[in-house]
């Protein structure tokens, strides 16, 4: 057995759990982005997100400089953060949050609300390889609140409080939406219900 083999084999052997996608993901997409960002864009974004409660917290101890584009990295975490049980924000509906449920579940009303919205992080296209009767996304989702957070930043009339919001949740769900188990749902004749994007397919039960 060669030694490449025998390193990859290794390294299978190293990891105790898997995650499909992290806050190194989420960050190495918004580094992109920020990359593209104009001058006056850049500035524009600065000044929103001195408006997150957890601004302070993502630029201290960095150096002046560097504070714009550590606290664009650090703003596509956030809507990741809030789903901590210790964070203030309470989820709603069912299955643990995840489905839309309520006349609240599309609101946008800026840092006011303290809802998780777990729903808003993924759209479950659905697919099915063996004919299993299909059923379309729930609303809101990923998609809906792209095109909404994109409209918003671009309003005249939004106050700055609701477009911060917005764009700390427009560059989380546009890592979100790069994440391909985020955007489908297998149906099939085991789970006539979907699959939830993936989460529920068990590839090994810890032993």
């Amino acid at each position: 057995m060669t030694i490449p083999v025998l390193t990859i084999i290794a390294l299978l052997c190293l990891p105790t759990s898997v995650v499909a996608w992290d806050a190194l993901g989420h960050m190495m997409i918004t580094a992109s982005v920020y990359e593209h960002l104009t001058p006056a864009a850049r500035k524009n974004v600065a000044t929103l997100l001195k408006l997150n409660p957890k601004y302070a917290t993502w630029v201290a101890g960095v150096p002046a400089k560097d504070k714009e584009r550590i606290a664009f990295l650090r703003a596509s975490l956030w809507a990741d953060d809030i789903k901590d049980k210790h964070s203030g924000y309470t989820q709603d509906g069912t299955h643990n949050g995840n489905r839309p449920s309520g006349p609240n579940a599309g609101q946008n009303i800026g840092y006011a609300d303290t809802l998780q919205h777990k729903y808003w992080h993924f759209i479950d296209l659905p697919f099915s390889p063996d004919g299993t009767t299909l059923v379309e996304p729930a609303t809101p989702n990923a998609l809906t609140q792209i095109v909404l957070f994109r409209d918003t930043l671009k309003s005249t009339t939004a106050s700055d409080d609701v477009k911060s919001y917005d764009l700390v949740w427009l560059l989380h769900l546009v890592g979100d939406v790069h994440q391909p188990l985020h955007a489908i749902s297998r149906f099939n004749e085991l789970q006539l219900e979907r699959d939830d994007g993936g989460d529920l397919v068990v590839v090994c039960w810890t032993p």
